[in-house]
């Protein structure tokens, strides 16, 4: 049937290719030795994943990965100005590696301490994903008490509006960026050596009466 479907107040997921060429290499040789001195630096979760830096910038611990910084900034300022129509430039807070093993998860949570966040992917393969979750929950009158949406079927125009959850598949070099709000995570991953690397933003400036939340 002809229509047109509008997706009010819908979330915004974009999706950016950068350069990621060497950066594997680096972490496996470089920052993997470095940010497993201590614990401080490397953090192991319940489920395996393993974080290095995780309560810091590796764009300022490491020169070398200045060029992908430059991208993702490029990146994530499009997408908070063009796509979330923001006015303010952001800046990287922290940033991190993460290093999964099959087999291992990372729990669905969300980042308080932003106001954008994202992952670029590095090292994965065909199988390697992460998930969303509908930040809006699922009621029972999404059709009517008696006859609830069909998670099973795909729909035919590929809306995801009835999924509590959706799974997006992911290749070397994508960077992905979210209202930091949404949860996300992943289980049972199939990618050896899955490595990543995620960033919070912030805006330099907030408009109206608040300080600049970077000092100059």
């Amino acid at each position: 049937m002809k229509h047109q479907t509008i997706g009010l107040f819908a979330q915004p997921l974009t999706r950016i290719n950068v350069n990621v060429n060497g950066v594997a290499e680096f972490f496996d040789s470089v920052i993997k030795v470095d940010g497993g001195k201590s614990n401080q630096d490397r953090h192991v979760g319940d489920s395996g994943l393993v974080h290095y830096h995780n309560d810091a910038n590796v764009f300022r611990l490491y020169d070398q990965l200045a060029d992908l910084e430059s991208e993702i900034l490029k990146g994530a300022n499009f997408v908070y100005r063009d796509v979330m129509n923001c006015d303010s430039e952001l800046g990287i807070t922290n940033a991190w590696l993460n290093e999964c093993a099959v087999g291992s998860s990372q729990f669905m949570h969300n980042h308080c301490n932003a106001v954008l966040c994202g992952t670029v992917y590095i090292r994965t393969d065909e199988n390697t994903f992460i998930q969303f979750q509908n930040p809006f929950g699922i009621s029972e009158t999404v059709c009517n008490l008696s006859d609830l949406a069909n998670t099973e079927r795909d729909n035919p125009y590929g809306y995801h509006f009835h999924f509590p959850q959706v799974t997006v598949n992911v290749g070397n070099g994508v960077c992905l960026f979210w209202p930091s709000y949404l949860k996300h995570g992943y289980s049972g991953n199939t990618t050896p050596g899955r490595l990543s690397l995620s960033f919070n933003l912030m805006p330099r400036s907030f408009a109206g009466m608040y300080n600049p939340y970077f000092s100059s």
